[in-house]
């Protein structure tokens, strides 16, 4: 009888029933997938399986002519010789205008924005971006009213103040209270907040601070932990598990307290370490990045390989593409 039905079945039926069972390349196992893409700064493009996820997309990178958080500009900033480069230099009262152009040729689509915090190599393109593509924009009060201002509707727009840990389609974020890099020798401190009345355009120096956060992501096969600074808190980040660290590598973690050691221990030793936040973001993406990588990632690389001496290290380059299955990457 069973041999009766077993010939009645048609073989496409077990076909079926294997790839059900054990998965196929294009099928359960491209579903572990996840491609994380530099977008530079501390931005970072990530496809899951079904979620084209963005944080911090800063694609603009202009031409600045000393900081925006200070009224000083050193000399060597005020010298650089920019090169072939004849963008318009801004300087921090200068109105605040993203290079649509750059933005269009890079950014396609996106499902959710996340963001760190409101300085401008971090949330300045976010509001056109946010227009262009209707993603949902999760990040601070101070972050909302940027968005607000600029018109896009409540129901895009995600508070977090840290603390909050919510899911979304195929994946799940743990929001984490964090600090900002401790800039300019410790002396770097606000407190301030992009105001709800706030006119558009900023001038670049509005886009304060507005609190730090970090986003502990949870994917499929993946745990990506990102940084949007070289700073963090102890307790927030203890005992988490990422498979992927996103850490902030330039050079204003020296200035916290045994930063390498404490990062990696805290959070496990993760297995992949990816900096973020090294390079120069005031130069185009064709733009050569050694000096950048010279003076502050591979010394960083180097402290991480002398505490964790097998760790998996992958420096990443603008717009190229990270494909990590299951297995990693």
């Amino acid at each position: 009888m069973i041999n009766k039905i077993k010939n009645q079945i048609p073989k496409s039926f077990f076909f079926i029933l294997l790839l059900s069972i054990y998965g196929c390349e294009s099928g359960s196992t491209s579903k572990s997938n996840i491609s994380l893409k530099y977008l530079g700064a501390a931005g970072w493009e990530i496809i899951s399986d079904t979620s084209t996820v963005l944080i911090d997309p800063y694609l603009s990178r202009i031409k600045l002519v000393g900081n925006s958080t200070t009224k000083n500009i050193s000399n060597s900033a005020a010298a650089r010789d920019w090169g072939d480069d004849n963008r318009p230099k801004f300087y921090r009262d200068d109105k605040y205008k993203p290079d649509t152009l750059v933005i269009n040729k890079h950014i396609l689509s996106a499902d959710y924005i996340f963001v760190h915090h409101t300085h401008f190599d971090h949330a300045a393109d976010v509001p056109y971006i946010a227009k262009k593509t209707g993603a949902k924009v999760i990040g601070t009060e101070s972050l909302s009213n940027l968005l607000r201002a600029h018109g896009i509707p409540n129901n895009q727009i995600i508070t977090v103040k840290g603390g909050e840990d919510y899911v979304f389609d195929n994946f799940s974020v743990k929001v984490l209270p964090s600090l900002h890099s401790a800039l300019r020798k410790k002396l770097y401190f606000s407190s301030e907040k992009i105001p709800k009345d706030i006119e558009v355009p900023l001038k670049i120096k509005e886009f304060v601070e507005g609190n730090s956060l970090m986003y502990y992501f949870r994917f499929k096969d993946h745990k990506v932990l990102t940084m949007g600074s070289m700073n963090f808190i102890g307790e927030a980040i203890e005992g988490l598990e990422p498979t992927i660290l996103l850490a902030g590598s330039a050079n204003s973690r020296k200035e916290i307290y045994n930063y390498t050691e404490r990062l990696l221990s805290l959070t496990n030793f993760p297995d992949i370490i990816i900096p973020t936040h090294w390079d120069d973001f005031r130069v185009t993406y064709d733009a050569s990045q050694e000096e950048a990588i010279k003076s502050k990632v591979t010394p960083f690389i180097e402290d991480v390989k002398s505490i964790f001496p097998s760790a998996k290290i992958i420096l990443p380059k603008h717009l190229e593409p990270l494909i990590f299955d299951s297995k990693g990457f």
